[in-house]
């Protein structure tokens, strides 16, 4: 969102004072729904350059706040979420494991099993908690997102989570286990049809021996 200089592009220039007046009007007219909202938004375009992601965080704060007070459980999840985003963009890796933790043990308290933001929210912990060591975690983890992934049928999420499981299986000694993960990786990348995936199960099979 910016060029080589730093300096932000006009376009984006344009999207962010767009969404600084929605702030305005948004406060101006007392609504905290509006003003949560405009904020929320606000948030999202600044966490785009990543010399604005100090100040989206302050946004997401505001807006966390104002979703707590509306009783807006879910939402406030959403918004915690994505500041641990930030945080983990930014290397600060136990505080990005603090914010994935807060976000999900809200969806625990108040979504139901068909909330499609559900798997989503489990996946980043479990990405996080792989990053800091904690394999037992991160193995949890993964196995519950690749089950809420499944039974959203969103097999990208499931062939990522997959791919991971085979890696911690192998890690443990346990081949069986590993290659049967690893098989699931491959027949949801297969399904999912995307690039990006393939790529991840092609780097995954190099560390499966008998793949």
């Amino acid at each position: 969102m910016s060029d080589e200089h730093g300096n932000l592009h006009p376009e984006f220039n344009l999207k962010l004072s767009a969404a600084r007046l929605l702030v305005s009007a948004a406060r101006a007219s007392g609504s905290s729904p509006a003003l949560a909202t405009a904020l929320k938004e606000l948030g999202n375009i600044e966490r785009r350059s990543p010399q604005l992601r100090e100040d989206a965080n302050r946004t997401y704060d505001e807006a966390v706040e104002l979703y707590r007070e509306l009783n807006m459980p879910l939402e406030a999840a959403w918004v915690i979420r994505h500041i641990g985003i930030n945080e983990e963009y930014a290397e600060r890796l136990t505080e990005a494991e603090k914010y994935y933790d807060e976000s999900l043990a809200l969806f625990r308290q108040h979504a139901g099993d068909d909330d499609r933001n559900y798997a989503n929210t489990v996946r980043y912990p479990a990405v996080i908690k792989n990053r800091l060591g904690k394999r037992d975690e991160s193995t949890a983890l993964w196995e519950e997102a690749v089950r809420r992934y499944d039974e959203m049928n969103q097999p990208h999420g499931v062939a990522e989570g997959a791919a991971w499981l085979a890696i911690f299986a192998m890690e443990k000694g346990d081949a069986a286990l590993a290659s049967d993960w690893f098989s699931k990786a491959q027949t949801a990348a297969a399904a999912a049809g995307d690039g990006d995936t393939d790529k991840w199960i092609a780097e995954v099979k190099k560390r499966m021996p008998a793949a």
